[in-house]
């Protein structure tokens, strides 16, 4: 399988904290976050095929990221993920799984998300129920709606989601029509791309429930030190 992470981000929200390093160098119960996702995807994985986006910082990420094809996006600093996702458009060219670089995982998680058999699935939780996240609706067992500022939500996105090889290329066509229109806003998310897959009737987005494992996605720095109490203790219990 291929898998694509997003890495390129500045994480803005974090503000002067962590030394200004990017998200994916936060140290997680002594492994970086970067490296426990790559040994997450090549331990379940054995055939893993790593495509990684770097902008901000690259020259420090990418020493860490062995293996992995890289892209930048040189425009980091004045773009958002879509234009991420534009200059990794290559990489949509068979089924993937996009994920993005900030998303701790426990090792059960991991390996349960990556077995999973759906050609195209969306990670969400439906313990948080937020109106201020970006949110899924879900009708008879596939996701029917994903963006902000609706009801009727049936939980948090969770960084995470997977491409049938139609829909990967259904994805890259769409967004780049949309960017050789010209990058509109530079903040903006894939919430347009995701309306058009989830419309197309060869797309079926089956919904990977992430409440009941122990994850975190770090936006906040005091996201930290929840990542690392949530994840700590099980993970080597798991592997014994």
């Amino acid at each position: 399988m291929r898998y694509l992470i997003l890495l390129a981000g500045m994480g803005k929200r974090m503000g002067n904290a962590h030394a200004g390093l990017p998200k994916c160098l936060i140290d997680i119960n002594g492994e970086l976050l970067i490296e426990r996702l790559l040994r997450q995807i090549r331990q379940y994985d054995a055939c893993a095929d790593i495509h990684v986006v770097l902008g901000y910082k690259s020259d420090v990420i990418e020493p860490l990221v062995d293996g992995c094809r890289i892209i930048v996006n040189p425009f980091f600093d004045i773009t958002g993920i879509n234009a991420s996702l534009w200059f990794a458009r290559a990489s949509f060219d068979q089924p993937l799984m996009v994920i993005h670089g900030d998303v701790v995982l426990s090792d059960e998680l991991a390996a349960n998300l990556l077995a999973m058999k759906a050609e195209s699935l969306v990670a969400y939780d439906s313990s948080v129920l937020d109106p201020k996240e970006i949110n899924i609706a879900l009708a008879y067992d596939r996701v029917t709606r994903f963006g902000v500022n609706f009801t009727g939500y049936s939980g948090a996105y969770a960084g995470v989601f997977k491409l049938s090889a139609y829909a990967a290329r259904l994805f890259a066509g769409t967004l780049d029509r949309r960017v050789c229109r010209g990058f509109n806003e530079s903040r903006t998310y894939y919430f347009f791309v995701m309306r058009k897959l989830i419309a197309d009737i060869n797309v079926v987005f089956v919904p990977f429930d992430f409440a009941r494992y122990r994850w975190k996605e770090i936006d906040y720095f005091e996201d930290i030190a929840v990542a690392r109490t949530r994840i700590s203790g099980r993970d080597n219990a798991d592997a014994c």
